[in-house]
């Protein structure tokens, strides 16, 4: 049993890097490098659903604004969880909102990180003495977002858990540098090779989920309730770089070997054409970002 279940998972994350060329934009090639992207793998909308991947939960310090039941579910069926400085104040204003029975059953962050300027002592001390680990991190060559993900590595390799996924809670709105800063954090974790190779990075604020596409070829597996909403959404931006060629199919608004670079065509506002399936493929990185319906609170 254990020899098969090894076996299965190294087909797993075999079938996220390798597929048919043909499978992804029509091409005619063999073999090439081929990401696929499932969300509903670890985006978890009922609370007994079961989550193979394993996954890590950063909280950065922006309001959380999805649902309760999502944050409760999602964090507690997480691998690995770490509030990063002012997020540790935000979690702690979301328990204080539950029901102190619920306060009960959420798990406690695993480590708390950042260079505490934005976290108060009293917050710091109830964590500490609750039994969280807490990790300084003064270098402030980084955002404290950065640095919680090098110390999530560590922590990985300390206790010898490889994470399919990492999804870190914050905000896309507000001040923009700090957006920036987040979509800057992406790009290292590609750059400096911060994490595992195999291992996925997003960025989840309010109904929206984004992360990097490398140059290659990509499927996006596209949920339900977000082809179907009224208001679906997607986007593709080049960030960093012009994006020199890039081809897509399952969009309204399809790229045929076209040219993304600020200045002339960036695909904002785009939406789903009904397929199950996105498959994009693109000289250089992309920011892809799309809805998810149903998760903020109402």
């Amino acid at each position: 049993m254990a020899i098969n279940g090894s076996i299965n998972n190294m087909v797993k994350k075999l079938r996220n890097i390798v597929c048919i060329q043909h499978n992804c934009c029509g091409q005619s090639f063999n073999v090439i490098k081929c990401w696929q992207w499932n969300i509903k793998q670890f985006i978890m909308f009922q609370s007994n659903r079961t989550v193979e991947d394993k996954y890590a939960v950063l909280i950065l310090n922006r309001p959380i604004t999805q649902n309760p039941e999502f944050i409760k579910s999602f964090w507690n069926n997480a691998s690995v969880r770490i509030t990063v400085d002012g997020g540790t104040v935000r979690w702690d204003t979301f328990l204080n909102q539950l029901p102190e029975d619920v306060q009960n059953t959420i798990k406690l962050p695993d480590f708390v990180t950042g260079d505490f300027d934005s976290i108060t002592e009293d917050i710091l001390n109830k964590y500490r003495k609750k039994g969280a680990k807490t990790i300084r991190t003064p270098d402030q060559n980084h955002t404290d977002f950065t640095k919680g993900l090098i110390e999530l590595n560590k922590y990985c390799q300390e206790v010898n858990i490889q994470l399919d996924h990492i999804v870190a809670i914050c905000q896309n709105s507000g001040r923009i540098d700090q957006i920036l800063g987040n979509i800057q954090t992406l790009h290292l974790v590609k750059e400096k090779n911060l994490l595992n190779p195999n291992t996925k990075v997003y960025i989840l604020s309010d109904d929206s989920i984004s992360w990097l596409l490398s140059p290659g070829d990509h499927v996006i597996n596209i949920p339900e309730e977000t082809r179907q909403h009224r208001k679906a959404w997607c986007s593709l931006v080049p960030v960093g770089t012009p994006c020199e060629r890039i081809t897509t199919s399952g969009l309204k608004w399809n790229l045929d070997n076209q040219e993304l670079k600020f200045g002339e065509i960036v695909s904002t506002s785009n939406t789903f054409d009904g397929s199950e399936l996105v498959k994009i493929k693109c000289s250089h990185l992309i920011l892809w970002s799309m809805i998810i319906p149903n998760l903020i609170s109402q």
